[in-house]
């Protein structure tokens, strides 16, 4: 499927507000480790601050910032969004529902993250605007979140 610029910013936001989702149904559901149970309290919050970075990205979005077109449909980063584990309305939720233990949500934690590293790296090829920076740094902290995950796992 092919996504234009915009939608990618959009799948972007998805993907933040469903890390949220996550992180805060998860947690919720952790009874036998506190200490992951508070990391993915912390991660929950993390994720907001990411859904408003790319909120004010999408409200200055400029379609000649960023390299899509027609041309592009079979690119990598298409492949990613179509294939993100939380880039679908509700797949917070329906992931979290499968957490039983600290463990399995873990392992799903650390699939987001690094799944969100490779999508923004790829979104950040693609990006010819100020925006680079702001995409750096949530890569840089996805990145960080993947790091503090494996700590645990």
């Amino acid at each position: 499927m092919y996504y234009s610029g915009e939608e990618i910013i959009e799948i972007a936001i998805r993907i933040e507000e469903n890390g949220h989702i996550f992180y805060t149904t998860a947690s919720e559901a952790i009874n036998d480790n506190d200490t992951v149970k508070k990391l993915f309290g912390e991660l929950a919050a993390k994720e907001i601050s990411h859904i408003a970075t790319f909120q004010n990205i999408a409200e200055h979005f400029e379609p000649e910032n960023f390299e899509f077109s027609k041309d592009d449909a079979a690119d990598y980063i298409n492949h990613l969004a179509d294939n993100h584990i939380f880039s679908r309305s509700n797949a917070g939720s329906e992931m979290a529902k499968k957490v039983h233990n600290s463990k399995e949500a873990l392992d799903i934690a650390y699939k987001f993250e690094i799944n969100s590293v490779n999508f923004y790296t790829e979104l950040l090829e693609k990006t010819r605007s100020d925006s680079k920076k702001v995409i750096r740094q949530i890569i840089e902290e996805e990145k960080e979140h993947a790091s503090e995950l494996k700590e645990y796992m």
